[in-house]
């Protein structure tokens, strides 16, 4: 059967994960974490913890950010977002990053990852959440000498049964405190505390709480900092401030998880392709490089039109804009751009990019996201799934999975295109087959699957769910502009459709095992799912009439313009009627090899042939909307 990922993405920006998953030896969980820590305070251990979240980030890249406490910062950098990105990569064995979690802000958690390397890392949420409760009950039991350091309605009031020593007052706006009187503070604090051992300093003060803690420990390691954030805000403010403290809410229920960080590797170097469409590469450019997982490297091949054709030149500006790149002097074809990569790259994982493809900018996290799930993988943009071992790329000799089509779940298919996320030593199982030598322009993604599913590593499409773009390994109005140009697209040439059959036939005589048959269950499976019933003729001839009637004309929205003849026939369908396939609100309006036909107005006279024939219309898009499911 398919596949089982334990961590999927159902809403933007939010990784889940299931219970069996979190048993998983890359996965941290929160609960394990907060005790692990919480006896480090309780046997008198020396080390700081500081807690760098959302708001943290939003004022190291000067986002505009309004805090629950009050305090806001506007667009632009101010002295404590610079001075917090200064703070970070402290790798000190007992110096603690509590961080964002993928799971609650995965954005977040990535840039934290890539700016935090070879750095201790737990929860940021660690006290709150799920363990605010067990937190609330140990706390108050905590007895140490304690220094406080508090907004000011703290001042004077007990907490638990600690042993205030000193307690130092801040005020509601951290940004202006930070500016006016925030190196006072810290050297005040040194000067009277900053020789003692073995104390407690607990810290709630906001964004300020990682750099005061930073400068106390580099002053003195030989206590322990922690920053407790609004976990002890009833003490400050005398109430419950967070809706985690109420029980049995669904953030008081929230049990976070995140990878180990001494496991995992997010280094990828990617490679972007140039041909006949230099007008594309800025934009795909712009995509790469703002992507929530940054490239380490970001290479440049551009392979030579052929003989007689004109010479294509990309701006200087834009070459400068890649760590390296390879302007070839002839035309070597589709594979060249993979053996460049093989002499280039250094990172564990590559990302190649066909030269029409414009990602959403969560597509190389997305792949990341699974490959950790997995001991390997390919993991691709449009995957290909053959349905019978003669023929392809003869239409209904194969469907496609990813690319323009939504999934929730992510699908193995026989091999991928567009786009190629992969651990970088598959390079050599890939460029070790023969078939470069006998296929210049195709065969290299056939290849490198079949390559790799020698060494038991599976291709698969990460999932593309409908209302999250940016997941995508390609923004669907841009793959439906740039992959149909005939004039530079290799797959539309006839020629080459011959070379893709030879191409197949041959590395299946070599002993390639399709998922048909391999996994013949799976690939029923998949059927099921990709492969949706023919309309019935006479309806579909009913519904033709009773529009031809009224003589109305719908607009298509989405869908393949060769996959669906009949459909195309069935109202008249031209180029012209292709549109966007994206609503206002950025949310793809499509199922898996569905039709989206858009109405003027609602037809009711064709109700009673779309409840015979099993279709659901909608009436939450201007009037009304129809799915026609293909072959």
């Amino acid at each position: 059967m398919a596949e089982k990922f334990f961590i999927t993405c159902k809403q933007e920006n939010s990784w889940s994960i299931t219970d069996a998953g979190r048993h998983h030896e890359n996965i941290l969980s929160m609960k394990d974490e907060y005790k692990k820590y919480w006896q480090k305070i309780v046997d008198g251990e020396n080390f700081a913890l500081v807690r760098y979240g959302d708001g943290e980030r939003s004022l190291m890249i000067g986002k505009a950010v309004k805090a629950q406490e009050g305090w806001q910062a506007g667009q632009g950098l101010t002295l404590l977002g610079a001075d917090l990105k200064k703070s970070l990569g402290l790798a000190a064995p007992n110096f603690i990053y509590a961080i964002s979690c993928p799971c609650c802000d995965s954005e977040a958690y990535y840039w934290y990852l890539q700016n935090l390397k070879g750095c201790n890392i737990t929860f940021a949420n660690l006290l709150v959440n799920a363990n605010f409760a067990e937190f609330w009950r140990n706390f108050q039991t905590l007895e140490r000498d304690a220094v406080l350091i508090t907004n000011y309605r703290g001042q004077g009031n007990p907490y638990g049964r600690l042993n205030i020593k000193k307690h130092y007052s801040i005020s509601d706006d951290c940004v202006k405190f930070w500016e006016q009187e925030g190196q006072a503070l810290v050297q005040k604090i040194i000067s009277e505390t900053g020789h003692e051992k073995n104390l407690l300093y607990a810290v709630s003060a906001g964004p300020m709480s990682a750099l005061i803690i930073k400068a106390l420990y580099e002053n003195n390691p030989h206590n322990c900092y922690i920053d407790f954030g609004s976990a002890i805000d009833p003490f400050t403010h005398g109430k419950i401030t967070r809706p985690y403290m109420v029980d049995n809410t669904p953030y008081a229920q929230q049990n976070c998880w995140m990878f180990d960080s001494s496991k995992i590797n997010l280094d990828v170097d990617v490679v972007l392709s140039a041909y006949k469409r230099p007008q594309v590469l800025a934009q795909q450019l712009d995509a790469v490089q703002n992507q929530t997982l940054r490239p380490r490297r970001i290479f440049l091949y551009q392979d030579a039109v052929k003989s007689g054709e004109p010479k294509v030149i990309i701006d200087e500006e834009i070459l400068k804009r890649f760590d390296a790149y390879e302007i070839a002097t002839e035309n070597g074809g589709v594979w060249k751009r993979f053996e460049y990569a093989a002499r280039k790259t250094l990172s564990p994982y590559v990302c190649v990019f066909d030269d029409d493809t414009i990602p959403g900018r969560r597509w190389l996290e997305n792949c990341h996201m699974h490959s950790i799930q997995k001991t390997g993988g390919v993991y691709g943009t449009n995957g290909i799934v053959l349905r019978d071992v003669e023929g392809y790329p003869a239409p209904k000799k194969y469907f496609n999975v990813g690319w323009h089509t939504s999934s929730a779940e992510t699908y193995e298919v026989d091999f991928v295109g567009h786009s190629w996320f992969f651990n970088r030593e598959y390079l050599d199982w890939m460029l070790a087959k023969p078939y470069k030598n006998n296929y210049k322009y195709v065969s290299e993604d056939m290849s490198l699957s079949y390559a790799c599913v020698e060494h038991d590593v599976k291709t698969f499409v990460p999932l593309h769910p409908k209302e999250i773009i940016a997941l995508w390994g390609s923004i669907p109005k841009y793959g439906w502009k740039y992959g149909t140009d005939k004039s530079a697209a290799l797959s539309l040439n006839s020629n080459n459709s011959v070379a893709m059959t030879n191409a197949f036939r041959e590395m299946h005589n070599d002993g390639w095992k399709l998922l048909l048959e391999r996994e013949p269950e799976y690939f029923a499976e998949l059927v099921k799912i990709f492969i949706l019933p023919s309309p019935d003729e006479l309806l579909m001839n009913s519904i033709k009439a009773v529009l031809k009637k009224m003589g109305k004309k719908p607009i298509v929205f989405l869908g393949d313009k060769n996959y669906a003849p009949t459909v195309r026939i069935l109202f008249d369908i031209v180029d012209a009627d292709y549109n966007d396939v994206l609503s206002e609100n950025n949310v793809l309006n499509a199922r898996p090899y569905a039709f989206n036909i858009f109405f003027t107005e609602m037809y009711p006279q064709i109700k009673i042939f779309l409840e015979k024939m099993g279709w659901k219309e909608y009436e939450n898009f201007i009037d009304g909307r129809i799915f026609f499911r293909l072959v």
